[in-house]
């Protein structure tokens, strides 16, 4: 994972301002698309961490769940234009999910 976001702070600021245009309805669905995948991949990064002997590192006062990754994926599902709604069903589901129970993919980020 740690790959992944070195990516991201590795692109040049004109690639990078593309990716994050409000615009852009293809980025806002990757985006939103993956979150939804980090948001249900935690009970898998529970126990890895765990594995890890790194879950008490990680814990944290809120029940160790991402509350600005959760305030992101709804920022993002409300940025879906009526005509990308279609595509963007699945993280829209996700985040129903996470309103009626922050915990309901595990704890973790």
């Amino acid at each position: 994972m740690s790959q992944h976001y070195a990516w991201w702070m590795m692109l040049p600021h004109e690639q990078f301002r593309q990716i994050i245009d409000p615009e852009n309805q293809v980025c806002i669905l990757l985006a939103s698309h993956w979150i939804a995948v980090k948001q249900i991949m935690a009970v898998i990064t529970e126990a890895e961490w765990e594995a890890k002997g790194e879950a008490a590192q990680r814990a944290s006062g809120d029940g160790n769940v991402e509350l600005g990754m959760i305030r992101w994926l709804k920022y993002l599902n409300g940025l879906v234009d009526a005509e990308h709604a279609a595509y963007n069903q699945w993280p829209m589901w996700v985040e129903a999910q996470l309103d009626r129970d922050r915990g309901f993919f595990g704890k973790t980020r």
